[in-house]
């Protein structure tokens, strides 16, 4: 009984090597077809969005096979994400997105539509500070802190708050609140010190009319609308979102 056995374990190998090899062979077509879709397509998704931002992003497809993707129409997330962006004039910031139910109208195009985006840009202190150097900001605050503040603050950025104090001491200090209104990231006077010692109520209401500390934005990729604006930990965070926008290979 054990040698038909054996015997036919024997004749198994070269019937399992066959099959192996033609699994290799007819894989092959499949990865360079994957690896070539992610290419063509990753490279026209780069060069539609660095045409906006400035710079080239990183791209990722996730996972799924992108001819699987492309087989059922439509891709399901593209992720992008970048440093040193350049959005509707504002400083360098960091970037990062997701862009859903990507359709290719022209795969010999590489043009297609994006059914829905969302993008995160993150702004660090400085250029919050450029972004608060404006007559009607910080130019704007009472004589007695803007002389201690200098027209180039120290900025510090906490959960919720944003903090300007002089380059050195703590001679004075405004606290804001970033918020989204509309198309325009607007920051609320929320706290006034002067000499170590909290400003009046009155202070602080005069101060608050006499200042319009805001920035629009109207001129942003994709179609999107800012959604939010919040302080974090070392950064001015913005949220927006968008549907239906376009792009090609061109741009």
């Amino acid at each position: 009984m054990v040698e038909p056995e054996n015997g036919s374990t024997l004749l198994l190998f070269p019937i399992l090597r066959r099959l192996l090899l033609l699994a290799a062979f007819l894989a092959v077509p499949v990865i360079a077809g994957e690896l070539v879709a992610r290419k063509l397509i990753g490279d026209a998704v780069k060069h539609a969005v660095q045409a906006r931002i400035g710079v080239a992003p990183k791209i990722s497809f996730g996972s799924t096979p992108l001819l699987v993707q492309i087989a059922h129409g439509s891709l399901n997330a593209v992720s992008i994400s970048a440093a040193g962006a350049r959005i509707d004039g504002l400083p360098p910031l960091a970037l990062s997105g997701t862009l859903r139910d990507v359709h290719l109208s022209s795969l010999t195009g590489l043009q297609g539509a994006i059914g829905s985006l969302s993008i995160e840009l993150k702004l660090a202190a400085n250029g919050v500070r450029e972004l608060l150097a404006t007559p009607a900001c910080i130019d704007a605050l009472p004589q007695g802190v803007l002389a201690a503040l200098t027209r180039s603050p120290r900025v510090d950025l906490f959960a919720g708050r944003i903090d300007l104090l002089p380059p050195r001491g703590r001679a004075a200090e405004v606290r804001l609140r970033a918020y989204a209104s509309g198309a325009s990231v607007r920051f609320a006077i929320i706290g006034l010190d002067q000499g170590g010692a909290p400003m009046s109520a009155a202070q602080l209401a005069s101060a608050r009319a006499g200042t319009r500390c805001s920035r629009a934005l109207s001129n942003l990729p994709f179609g999107v609308s800012l959604v939010s604006a919040s302080a974090a930990p070392g950064a001015l965070e913005l949220a927006f979102a968008g549907s239906g926008a376009s792009f090609s290979a061109l741009g």
